[in-house]
């Protein structure tokens, strides 16, 4: 998910409960008047339990292709593979679409190599990574650690001189609070029922502790009379050291990753982002004036001018070829792991639902599109980039915006989804919950209405902030919120096959009848829609770090 300011993002979650229902015909939907195609459903079921491929989808993305950093060669390379896989399946119109516009990125980057160790007193190897678009360390060096807390120009200035090639610990060492609770939640039913909002991460923004994709390197402290914040980052610069480290207070070896895209690698220095334990040790020698000496060797390589897209394909549709029902997720990842729940889990789920209604044989009468995004972590910055494009807004419309039906959309990891958020009338959602009725024994529970144009935590709220239906899934959270949500061990290991195969199974349900109805999904007209935000300041920048 993505990162720039930090805000509670919730999409909404089924709260009704069912009432009991009479045995009815074939073909009728239990509770919405709306049509089942059952024998659809069996099939849909049986590909999705006996012959998912989802597991090997989501392996290929993390294992093969991972980390997927926008803007990277693997990102480029999971796009290619994405490409070709959807082809295989038999989708057509299958392609990279690039952005309209390519002036978002003027570089990516890589990291190639990475080491950091403690040398002296005690030798020991230090688990950390560089922060996105920060530079290297041009061949392995070796300096001694100072800790560095004070945000105090005129403090800072007393160390002028002191600093040339010491590697910087730039805040006290965190405590790390023990694991008070269970660290893998499911949500039980009457937790479901007793919610109006499902909760989300902060997907547009990291926990406000230190860390933060290295952005707490300690850029601001206060000046005199209200002045511009002293800039300690620039300080550091200019005197020469190798680096700085940052931490964060999760520790039990995670960190948190993140990085500005728009960065100048002139005027940037190495941040390292390490775990709690390990700068915790060094930071404490240092405290007892023991000195402390470390080396590193990184290399990061920037890519300028890097080609941004989004991967798209389609199952044709036949009578109503022209109205369009989507399904999709964010390719892109950070960079610590290989970005496994935080969303290769989301692309491969949709994936799948793909492959299912192909295996199947469906006849859509609309037309069914997989779009897989590119920048989400940036800034929505792929999925903007497409409704712009192809849809336009409720206040300045293009011809695709009349005949849209809806986008279905997974990122909030591994865990099984448990409802969904419908932008749109209450017609809408009872319209998804009433094919969702038939997931009951996965734990589905039906959908809500959202009336709420604000784009932020996920690609489903820029569909919704255009004025036209993202269905925003809300899930089991699992380990999401403790341990992958853009971490270090967002790993293959963290995904759970039984949840994601059912997850595939019921979107490729509600896709397949959504594209089958006679009406279009109930939207919202020009009489009913909800008033667009103001737009927040820097939206789609490159400033602060990241959902």
């Amino acid at each position: 998910m993505n990162m720039k300011k930090t805000q509670l993002v919730t999409l909404g979650l089924a709260t009704a409960v069912f009432a009991a229902m009479v045995a009815l015909p074939l073909g009728a939907a239990q509770g919405a008047g709306e049509a089942i195609d059952y024998a659809g459903l069996a099939k849909i079921k049986a590909e999705g339990m006996q012959n998912s491929q989802v597991m090997e989808l989501a392996s290929w993305m993390t294992d093969v292709h991972g980390p997927r950093l926008s803007g990277s060669p693997n990102i480029q390379q999971a796009g290619e593979w994405a490409v070709a896989e959807l082809k295989k399946m038999g989708l057509q119109n299958v392609a990279m679409e690039p952005w309209t516009d390519q002036t978002s990125f003027p570089r990516g980057w890589s990291n190639d190599k990475f080491y950091l160790a403690a040398v002296t007193p005690q030798a020991f190897p230090m688990t950390g990574m560089s922060t996105a678009w920060t530079p290297g360390t041009n061949g392995l060096i070796r300096g001694e650690a100072v800790l560095v807390t004070s945000t105090d120009g005129a403090e800072l200035q007393k160390l002028s001189g002191t600093l040339k090639g010491k590697f910087v610990l730039t805040q006290a060492p965190p405590d790390v609070a023990a694991f008070w609770t269970p660290q893998a939640e499911r949500y039980t039913k009457e937790q479901l029922d007793a919610m109006e909002n499902a909760p989300r991460v902060p997907e547009l923004g990291a926990p406000a502790a230190a860390g933060r994709g290295g952005a707490g390197a300690g850029r601001a402290g206060g000046a005199p009379g209200g002045g511009a914040p002293f800039n300690r980052n620039d300080f550091f610069l200019k005197e020469g050291v190798a680096g700085v480290l940052t931490t964060s207070a999760r520790g039990h070896g995670l960190f948190t990753i993140g990085g500005n895209r728009s960065a100048d690698p002139a005027t940037t220095l190495p941040a390292i982002v390490v775990t709690a334990e390990h700068y915790g040790r060094v930071a404490r020698m240092l405290m007892k004036n023991i000195p402390v000496t470390l080396e590193a060797d990184i290399k990061n390589t920037f890519h300028p001018t890097p080609t941004m897209f989004n991967v798209v394909a389609e199952i044709p549709g036949t009578d109503k070829a022209d109205e369009v029902v989507m399904l999709g997720g964010h390719l892109d990842s950070w960079h610590s792991a290989t970005g496994a729940t935080d969303n290769a889990a989301g692309s491969a789920i949709m994936m799948e639902a793909a492959r299912i209604l192909q295996a199947i044989g469906v006849r859509p009468r609309r037309t069914i599109r997989v779009a897989l995004w590119g920048g989400e972590e940036q800034g929505l910055l792929g999925s903007r980039a497409y409704v712009a494009a192809h849809f336009g807004s409720a206040e300045d419309p293009l011809p695709e915006f009349s005949k849209f039906n809806g986008y279905f959309n997974i990122d909030s990891g591994t865990g099984r989804v448990r409802g969904f958020s419908v932008f749109g009338p209450p017609e809408a959602s009872k319209i998804v919950a009433g094919y969702l009725k038939e997931f009951e024994d996965f734990g589905v529970y039906g959908a809500t209405a959202s009336a709420s144009r604000a784009a932020g935590g996920t690609d489903s709220t820029v569909f919704n902030a255009a004025g036209i239906p993202g269905i925003g899934a809300s899930q089991d959270p699992i380990e999401y919120n403790s341990h992958t949500w853009h971490t270090n061990l967002d790993t293959y290991e963290r995904i759970v096959e039984d949840d994601v195969k059912k997850s595939a199974i019921a979107v490729a349900s509600a896709v397949y009848h959504i594209a089958m109805r006679e009406q279009m999904l109930p939207r919202f007209d020009k009489a009913t829609m909800p008033a667009p935000p103001a737009p927040p300041a820097g939206r789609g920048g490159g400033g602060a770090p990241n959902q």
